[in-house]
């Protein structure tokens, strides 16, 4: 399963990284799931990054929630052409939401 790991060089870490993707990224609303920006970065690979406000809900709650959206990224990160730097800020909608419904409802995003 070479390939299907989510290494430190595929996280976004810092503020201004973020921040790049936030100011200068495309943007897409998912319902009340979640909003993804998105915007080429020129590495030769893909990175992502999340954030959860504590308006999602405690810290157990927020916590599963990125571990859903950062194994959407693993598990899919091939299929996303060119090299993208994304970010996903998460909504109320995806807390209750099964983990194939976020994957097929983020990963539509990238298909078209």
């Amino acid at each position: 399963m070479t390939g299907h790991s989510f290494r430190k060089a595929e996280r976004l870490l810092k503020w201004a990284e973020f921040k790049k993707v936030l100011d200068n990224g495309r943007k897409k609303k998912i319902d009340s799931i979640c909003t993804v920006f998105w915007m080429e970065n020129g590495l030769g690979w893909k990175r992502c990054g999340i954030i959860a406000s504590k308006k999602i809900g405690p810290a157990v709650v927020r916590n599963r929630v990125k571990r859903k959206i950062r194994e959407v990224f693993r598990l899919n990160k091939h299929k996303i052409e060119p090299e993208l730097d994304i970010v996903v800020i998460i909504g109320k909608g995806s807390v209750n939401l099964p983990f194939s419904t976020l994957e097929k409802k983020i990963m539509r995003v990238f298909q078209t």
